[in-house]
């Protein structure tokens, strides 16, 4: 079937084109330079543009049909499989709230540890393990 279009595309713009051809668009030019006017009778070339624009379409979606290969049916399985779902639970943050007088810090000229007491004890969060 597709050959068949494509033959039959193919006839009609070559018919098409013998037409236009025919009818003779640039007869009138005699082997002298044109000046850019048309010298004689009516120049109505309407038609065969339309038939070449009608043919060209026809040739091109035939081409475009005749090379797209043919569908493959594939037997098998009528359902489709997905992966076991994974859940990842968040580790959980458990805090207490504790009051400390001081903590340790680091000196900022020798790198020691060295323990800052604080005038008044402060609330500080501290992670605890979670039961």
């Amino acid at each position: 079937m597709k050959t068949k279009i494509t033959i039959l595309a193919l006839i009609l713009c070559v018919v098409s084109a013998s037409t236009a051809f025919a009818r003779g668009g640039y007869s009138n030019h005699r082997g002298g330079y044109n000046h850019g006017y048309y010298r004689g009778g009516h120049h109505n070339d309407g038609l065969g543009i339309a038939v070449g624009v009608v043919g060209g379409l026809l040739l091109g979606s035939a081409l475009v049909s005749a090379a797209t290969p043919p569908r493959t049916v594939v037997y098998g399985s009528s359902y489709t499989t997905y992966q076991p779902e994974v859940v990842v639970q968040q580790p959980r943050v458990c805090v207490e709230e504790r009051k400390v007088t001081g903590e340790w810090q680091i000196n900022q000229y020798d790198g020691r540890q060295v323990w800052v007491s604080f005038p008044y004890p402060m609330p500080q969060r501290v992670q605890v393990p979670c039961y």
